[in-house]
């Protein structure tokens, strides 16, 4: 009986050890199985994906190209400080961030329609004013559809435009300014529409009598368009009719004399 037990009992030591590597097997295959299926969750470095980011990110476009929209791949700051009325601010020069004009009044202090919604510098306003006036004598009706715009407005105005256009930078450079490159946050640029065409903005005003107006007059007043027909290959923007800013009485009428447009005028001061 003894024996019978210890011969059972050697049996069931072999019957054992013949399935323990099996086992070891499998149990390693498990483990393997779970690190495969971890793998998609390692976790990755953060991507800075802030809004100012993604546009300064987007600053470095080659300079020796004849694509006008194009910006350089080198970035100055403005020489003259925003609240000069003759400061350069384009694709190559763009404001500090911090900047905003200290004298914002509510441009409806001209009388202008629409006013009572945007802001505009003090110092434009008597000669808005005068202009809004006489265009008014003339059977010219004249309404704001942009006025200053801080920085941060102008980092969501351009990003707005980029979601619109399936983020094809290349043709939102023709007509959005990239934070700080807008004249807009000068408090000196005025976007005009008129009541003949809904007070919309776009190509359109260029065929208004308002435009027509402007074209002519707006100069007496301090106040010049800023990106004329024609000349986009220099001021890096496609044509805008109702974009104008204003430099002042005496420096507009020096420009007009000299014929040259307001970008090569600034770029001589």
């Amino acid at each position: 009986m003894r024996d019978m037990i210890k011969i059972l009992v050697i049996l069931f030591l072999i019957i054992s050890l013949f399935f323990l590597p099996q086992k070891t097997e499998d149990k390693e295959w498990i483990v393997n199985r779970e690190v495969v299926a971890r793998k998609p969750f390692v976790i990755k470095e953060p991507v800075d994906s802030t809004p100012i980011e993604k546009v300064q990110n987007r600053i470095d476009i080659p300079t020796t190209t004849s694509d006008w929209w194009k910006y350089p791949d080198v970035i100055y700051e403005t020489t003259k400080s925003g609240n000069d009325l003759l400061v350069l601010v384009n694709k190559q020069y763009k404001l500090p961030s911090t900047y905003a004009p200290s004298d914002l009044v509510r441009a409806s202090n001209s009388g202008i329609r629409r006013g009572e919604n945007y802001y505009l510098r003090n110092i434009l306003i008597p000669d808005l004013t005068n202009m809004v006036n006489d265009a008014k004598s003339s059977g010219i009706d004249l309404s704001i559809v942009s006025g200053y715009r801080s920085y941060q407005t102008q980092v969501s105005t351009y990003n707005y435009w980029l979601t619109k256009n399936n983020n094809n930078v290349d043709y939102v450079d023709t007509f959005s300014a990239r934070p700080g490159h807008s004249q807009h946050q000068l408090g000196t640029a005025i976007d005009f529409s008129s009541s003949e065409i809904g007070d919309r903005l776009g190509d359109t005003f260029a065929y208004t009598n308002a435009s027509k107006w402007l074209i002519e007059n707006a100069y007496k007043y301090g106040f010049v368009l800023s990106f004329p027909k024609g000349y986009e290959s220099i001021t890096g923007y496609k044509y805008e009719s109702w974009h104008y800013r204003y430099i002042g009485k005496a420096n507009s009428t020096e420009m007009i004399n000299s014929g040259m447009i307001l970008e090569n005028y600034l770029r001589t001061k």
